[in-house]
């Protein structure tokens, strides 16, 4: 198969993604309930190491291993809940009072242990098995998630309502994400499609792919992924394949205070047209890089760096959730 026919059905599938996921048909509880269910007052969550997780009730003590986790859990209104969480969990000035536990991959198991959590969540794979089973072993719950995709943040949603008890602020969080998604898609629904290379780690290229939500949002932004045809989530590339591929735009992203590193300054990539031409947007990668409650605001930021001629527009969609409160 040609690359170009390659791109445009890699394009239709991550769309059908999106609208499997802006559609968000009702289910009469939390939609989309896969991997949660309930035996009496028991709790029931399965983790995606395919282990069944049961709570007697909803966690009180909640150490948070995972960035966008901690995110979700302030978004539902249960940050009070959060005992400990990773060095990178910082986003908002709440978060940054709970202690931190230090790393999220092969974390201490005595720092997380000192905060006596009754749940830990964490990053699933092999990195976090043997701290998942000393967890285990230690009487504490643990929940390992992936949160790679839009479906994987659904999963999350669900799953996070469910353990915290919070599964009605669960439900309302997952619509207006699914409702502000739409209104992006449908803002750039009718404009030319620019390709664009994403660009998440310098030297050696590093961007994104088809298993990333990173491309999802690029083709709901109005942009194709020129290396959408490749199944890994984050893929190490070649600047010579970049130039080859010939985005319109290049996309960098800078956490936020830090200088930009700008590629037209960098040893041959004056090669790739769009860095000669200085087609290049600068984003931020700590809103860009966390897939929780601000996915709409990334969108946003997204569509309004692809087609600057839509601002206008983007500018009139939420990108803040509600506050919620859950008891």
């Amino acid at each position: 198969m040609r690359l170009p026919v390659l791109l445009g059905a890699l394009a239709a599938v991550a769309a059908l993604s999106i609208a499997l996921w802006v559609g968000m048909p009702e289910t009469g509880g939390v939609p989309d309930p896969r991997g949660v269910s309930a035996l009496g007052d028991t709790i029931q969550v399965m983790d995606d190491e395919g282990r069944l997780l049961r709570l007697p009730r909803p966690a009180e003590r909640i150490v948070s291993l995972v960035p966008a986790v901690t995110e979700i859990v302030f978004a539902l209104g249960a940050g009070d809940r959060l005992v400990g969480r990773t060095r990178y969990g910082t986003h908002s000035a709440a978060a940054q009072e709970i202690p931190n536990v230090g790393e999220g991959v092969r974390p201490s198991l005595e720092l997380v242990l000192a905060r006596n959590p009754d749940l830990v969540v964490l990053f699933a794979g092999p990195d976090n098995q043997g701290v998942a089973e000393s967890l285990r072993r230690a009487g504490v719950p643990a929940l390992p998630i992936r949160n790679n995709s839009l479906q994987d943040l659904r999963r999350n949603l669900n799953r996070l309502g469910a353990v915290t008890g919070c599964v009605e602020q669960a439900r309302g969080l997952e619509r207006w994400i699914a409702e502000g998604l739409r209104s992006v898609s449908d803002t750039t629904r009718r404009l030319v499609r620019r390709s664009v290379y994403y660009e998440t780690w310098v030297d050696p290229p590093i961007t994104v792919g088809a298993g990333s939500y990173l491309d999802s949002l690029i083709t709901l932004a109005g942009g194709r992924n020129v290396f959408g045809d490749l199944a890994a989530a984050s893929p190490q590339v070649s600047l010579e394949a970049i130039a080859v591929r010939d985005p319109d735009l290049v996309l960098v992203s800078v956490a936020a205070g830090q200088p930009s590193a700008d590629p037209q300054r960098r040893v041959g990539w004056t090669a790739v047209p769009a860095v000669a031409e200085g087609r290049i947007r600068v984003l931020d990668s700590d809103l860009l890089g966390r897939l929780g409650p601000r996915v709409v605001a990334a969108a946003i930021s997204l569509a309004r760096a692809i087609h600057p001629e839509a601002a206008h527009r983007l500018g009139s969609i939420a990108s803040i959730p509600p506050p919620s409160v859950c008891r």
